[in-house]
């Protein structure tokens, strides 16, 4: 008779000692788990350290069923729960938080292309037409005013960098004086830009042609003045910038044909080393023309330049 008593008091005993071992790790996981929530500030964070406690408790509930079923309750508990709380939304949170935000959308992007479009071109034709004007009045007045006023502000020349003109790396590249290079260049914009901006966008278009025209600038002069030792050299034209734009576009779509003079048929992969290997070329040999073709291997490098840079930003 005293020994079922004793009996009954040492299985008490046992499943009371189970309960606190057994609550003393949960209770030092839950701790463990609390200095996680502390160190992240993320929303489903605090929202889990919420229902730990509620999901203790449920634990508890189950665990004083019978004492058999403690082990293998409690592992279920260790294996899912406070993995979850704490190792896979936690996760989740720093891939979140890593990621880029969204872009912001920009005023030039919500305007119509063909505004933008229309408004290169207009530039490049009044100042051509000023051009013309300064010219005409220097031949029936001889008053150089106009001309002189063209000359320090859309020539870029090692002068007029040196002198502090810097914009002139930008005007220049709107600047024509001879027709057969306007209409050239504008007819080459008028067939490219179009496409170039549609991939783009208005914002990412001008910031590719600027990146260009400045680009075409500085190894213009670069070129002229350490290597062919010119120090009288100008250049304007638009040709760097359009050529970066034709670089972009060969290098994103290199199936694509163009036309060589408006004629000659030609796939874009070829294309571009092929023309980029002949301004080299003739920029080395120092051949004798009015082309900057230094300045047009600067416009082309910036546009297969541009599209590695769009295309690392994806990776």
């Amino acid at each position: 008779m005293h020994a079922l008593p004793n009996l009954l008091m040492s299985k008490r005993f046992l499943h009371v000692f189970h309960r606190s071992i057994i609550q003393s790790k949960c209770n030092s996981r839950l701790a463990h788990c609390n200095t996680l929530f502390q160190l992240n500030s993320s929303p489903q964070l605090r929202l889990l350290s919420s229902q730990l406690p509620v999901r203790f408790a449920q634990f508890q509930t189950a665990a004083s069923i019978g004492t058999g079923s403690l082990p293998a309750a409690f592992l279920q508990f260790a294996r899912t729960q406070l993995r979850n709380a704490t190792h896979r939304d936690l996760l989740r949170f720093r891939y979140s938080s890593s990621r880029r935000p969204p872009r912001r959308p920009n005023w030039l992007d919500s305007i119509n292309g063909n505004v933008i479009f229309v408004a290169i071109l207009a530039i490049n034709g009044g100042v051509f037409l000023l051009w013309q004007g300064a010219k005409s009045t220097y031949q029936t007045t001889r008053d150089p005013t106009l001309l002189i006023f063209l000359r320090d502000n859309f020539l870029v020349n090692w002068q007029n960098i040196t002198s502090g003109r810097v914009w002139t790396l930008v005007t220049s590249c709107f600047s024509h004086q001879d027709i057969n290079h306007a209409l050239f260049n504008g007819i080459s914009f008028y067939f490219m830009a179009p496409g170039v901006m549609q991939a783009l966008g208005n914002s990412r278009f001008l910031g590719l042609y600027f990146l260009g025209g400045i680009a075409s600038s500085v190894t213009s002069l670069v070129w002229n003045r350490f290597y062919k030792h010119e120090s009288n050299f100008s250049s304007h034209g638009a040709s760097g910038a359009i050529l970066a734009t034709i670089a972009f576009y060969a290098c994103a779509y290199p199936r694509t044909t163009f036309f060589i003079f408006f004629v000659v048929p030609c796939p874009a992969w070829a294309f571009l080393p092929g023309i980029l290997a002949f301004d080299v070329y003739r920029s080395v040999t120092d051949a004798r023309t009015t082309t900057d073709t230094a300045g047009h291997v600067g416009g082309m490098l910036s546009g297969i330049g541009f599209f590695l840079w769009r295309l690392a930003l994806r990776r």
